[in-house]
């Protein structure tokens, strides 16, 4: 029997996976609303695919943190996401619980919804919109899924690949 708080692990989840969960299960979930749930929903609607068992621990950069070059398609959508975060972050943001508001059309369209109040809920809401729509659009294969990131090789890329290029001065 487990206590209050207690997770049980299966010997096959991945480090990663288990820390994740364990994250989330218990600075995440007790609050009512964050923007990770706010993800995972929105993964679930329009991908069909349980966020959780599907994607966290996906490839090099799905789930918490990431190293090495991004293995795919779905994985390279996941490195955007981490840097969209990571921007947002630096501007003060708290992108993880953060709570904003969105809706789904047709399973497939999202919107964030003019009513958020911050320029940080608009722009965690575009951010996460981005990378659902990113990863309905790849192929999922099952061999990246439950990757422990420490098999991970190559430089990890920089953020600024996502930046618009500037533009020359006349």
């Amino acid at each position: 029997m487990l206590g209050k708080g207690q997770l049980l692990v299966r010997s096959s989840l991945g480090v990663k996976k288990f820390f994740t969960i364990a994250i989330l299960a218990g600075s995440v979930l007790p609050a009512a609303h964050s923007s990770l749930l706010n993800l995972k929903s929105m993964v679930e609607a329009v991908t069909g695919r349980n966020a959780i068992l599907f994607f966290v621990g996906y490839g090099c950069y799905c789930g918490l943190g990431g190293r090495g070059l991004p293995m795919d398609e779905v994985d390279w959508c996941c490195h955007a996401h981490d840097c969209c975060y990571q921007k947002l972050f630096e501007q003060g943001c708290h992108t993880y619980t953060d709570h904003y508001e969105y809706t789904i059309e047709n399973n497939t369209t999202i919107v964030c919804s003019e009513l958020n109040e911050t320029e940080c809920d608009k722009q965690t809401c575009e951010c996460d919109r981005s990378v659902v729509l990113c990863l309905q659009s790849q192929t999922y294969n099952e061999q990246h899924r439950n990757y422990l990131n420490v098999y991970c090789q190559g430089p990890k890329p920089n953020c600024s690949i996502y930046e618009p290029p500037l533009e020359e001065v006349a």
